[in-house]
């Protein structure tokens, strides 16, 4: 039995949504960060980065990062379903692309919505958004081109935790994302309708 905190409209979601795929059992607490949970002592104790997710195993290992998470459960229960095994050829496009997703992509994300922590003046904060929006739509554009020529998913016809990370990004980008990306929202539109998957995105 896994222990994972989270918060449902974060990026955590896609380490619910991987285990839920996975089929493993696990018990979901929430850590409410717009309350501050995420600095009480409790949960630093469990993570002293102050950040979700936060995954537990049974052996009290604590996995504190999305794409760890994500790639930890696949490795480790052989789930070939959701990550090629490190002797596929396949695997470097996986690695390639999940961590360009959580490194270049979701950086501007973070950034637009939260331009106060980057401005140093209030005047600043629109010009510091612009930038970060340009950014995400470059980076954005990259991801679509991809999935144009190669889609459906990352892997071609091949879902994986990439496509649940996509999926992510793209719920909670809201404003950034948008209908000009077909093959994106393709991937998203599959991805959100698988079975196990549907119901934590509702």
């Amino acid at each position: 039995m896994y222990t994972l905190y989270c918060l449902d409209g974060t990026r955590a979601t896609a380490a619910q949504m991987t285990l839920a795929e996975a089929g493993l059992s696990f018990e979901r607490k929430t850590v409410d960060i717009t309350a501050g949970a995420h600095r009480s002592a409790e949960f630093l104790a469990i993570n002293p980065r102050g950040t979700i997710p936060a995954l537990i195993d049974d052996n009290g290992t604590t996995i504190c990062e999305t794409i760890a998470i994500m790639l930890y459960l696949a490795d480790k229960h052989e789930l070939e379903h959701l990550a090629p095994v490190p002797t596929d050829p396949l695997r470097a496009t996986l690695l390639d692309w999940l961590v360009y997703h959580a490194a270049e992509v979701q950086e501007p994300v973070k950034r637009s919505y939260y331009a106060h922590r980057y401005a140093l003046r209030t005047n600043d904060l629109e010009a510091v958004r612009e930038r970060a929006n340009d950014a995400f739509q470059k980076r954005w554009q990259l991801v679509e081109e991809h999935l144009s020529q190669q889609g459906p998913f990352h892997l071609g016809n091949r879902f994986s935790v990439v496509d649940i990370y996509l999926l992510v990004t793209n719920t909670y980008s809201g404003r950034l994302a948008n209908s000009q990306f077909p093959a994106i929202e393709e991937c998203s539109r599959r991805t959100a309708e698988r079975p196990r998957i549907a119901p934590i995105l509702e």
